[in-house]
């Protein structure tokens, strides 16, 4: 078997990896027609035509097999392995549909098929084991542009692909023997879809940890009540919701499946606290484990908007921000009002996207918060507007992300 052939080449630092050529492209589209003609319109591999000079060239790509896949690494459903050969594959019977490997990705590479299952190239795995033949879509390129074969490393350092940093990905590109640079974007803004659920169990996570942190009235039932409803909430951004138990099956390298983890075992905690007030120590111990991996989850380097220093700063401030101001209303302790000012400001600073919504409400939140000095009860006014400062600026963070993918002309 073909298979069998291959494998005697494991204990070599070369890998399957794909290799193209732009110099023999004749931008035909066969590769694309076969890929899509095996496995359903998938949409597994793109050409992509670009401008070269006073010519086009086009890039044919797809997943791209990385040496470091951020895809695999970031699964909660451990549902993607990468096998001796360097093939990367999905396992459709353990994946949530959860979508958190495209996040990763930084080549468009993976997509959800019809069954709400991700999917993506796989070397044409089946016909390789069988000894069925090579890819479809090598198989059908006429000229060679498209190969595939060994690869000691990658080669894919090119101004039209993302940094090759983020996952190492093994492919080689053969660029166009002409000097003119080809004209093509790949950072991308877009709006993240289904993430009401994500924006809910966010902040409701962070609002519980602050106010069970200050034991405000009822902090423990409300704590509970709080992460209760935004976890189920956040469920359905899984679209395989009879699968979600598999979402801690990855702690070793998934942060979401550390997230909930630590979450639902302080979720216990703040249950048994309302009987044994002892459990309080543990429940706040988890949760914050559970916030600080919500923040893990965002910081990507395919996604620059959220792997920056705003990510930490927006979710560890809201902590304080939608929390402090109760704690003054009902202590009327001056000392409260310096530390929300001071995250209030350092949210300002922070708000790389510049958004003058959150610049607005956090100045009114701070000159209000000054004048409660004086009068104590209006410091309720600075609560609904850190809630609402906080809401809008999470909706922003999902709704216009950067991200890095395919070149656009």
């Amino acid at each position: 078997m073909l298979l069998t052939y291959l494998t005697r080449y494991y204990h070599m630092e070369r890998k399957l990896g794909f290799i193209f050529d732009h110099n023999k492209c004749i931008i035909c589209n066969a590769c694309v027609d076969a890929c899509n003609k095996a496995y359903g319109d998938l949409n597994w591999r793109s050409l992509i035509v670009m401008t070269h000079g006073e010519s086009k060239t086009a890039l044919s790509i797809a997943c791209n097999h990385c040496d470091n896949p951020t895809c695999m690494q970031v699964c909660p459903a451990n549902a993607i392995e990468k096998n001796e050969m360097g093939i990367v594959r999905i396992r459709d019977d353990k994946c949530i549909g959860c979508g958190f490997c495209t996040w990763a990705c930084p080549y468009e590479a993976l997509k959800f098929n019809n069954e709400g299952v991700m999917s993506k190239c796989h070397f044409c795995y089946d016909r390789l084991a069988e000894g069925k033949g090579i890819p479809y879509c090598v198989e059908a390129c006429p000229t060679g542009a498209l190969a595939f074969g060994w690869i000691e490393k990658g080669e894919a350092e090119v101004n039209y692909l993302p940094p090759s940093e983020i996952t190492k990905p093994r492919i080689v590109i053969k660029q166009p023997e002409s000097k003119e640079t080809l004209n093509a974007s790949v950072l991308h803004t877009k709006k993240e879809e289904n993430y009401l659920g994500l924006l809910a169990f966010t902040i409701g996570s962070e609002f519980a940890l602050g106010y069970s942190l200050f034991k405000l009235p009822l902090w423990s039932i409300v704590s509970v009540i709080l992460l209760v409803a935004s976890l189920l909430l956040s469920v359905n951004h899984a679209r395989k919701t009879d699968r979600f138990y598999r979402v801690i099956y990855n702690l070793k390298t998934s942060w979401l499946s550390r997230e909930v983890l630590f979450s639902s075992i302080a979720i216990l905690f703040y249950i048994l606290s309302i009987a044994e007030p002892l459990f309080y120590y543990p429940a706040i111990l988890f949760l914050t484990v559970g916030v600080i991996s919500s923040i893990m989850i965002y910081m990507l380097k395919s996604r620059p908007s959220w792997y920056n220093v705003d990510t930490p700063v927006s979710f560890i401030g809201s902590i304080f921000t939608m929390s402090l101001p109760i704690v003054y209303f009902f202590s009327h302790n001056l000392t409260t009002i310096i530390p929300l000012i001071i995250t209030l400001v350092i949210e300002i600073i922070s708000n790389n996207r510049r958004s003058n919504v959150r610049m607005s409400l956090n100045v009114a939140s701070i000159v209000i918060s000054l004048i409660s000095i004086v009068f104590p009860e209006i410091i309720i006014i600075t609560e609904i507007i850190n809630i609402v400062s906080e809401v809008t600026h999470r909706r922003e963070f999902y709704e216009k992300v950067v991200y890095y993918g395919l070149p656009k002309v």
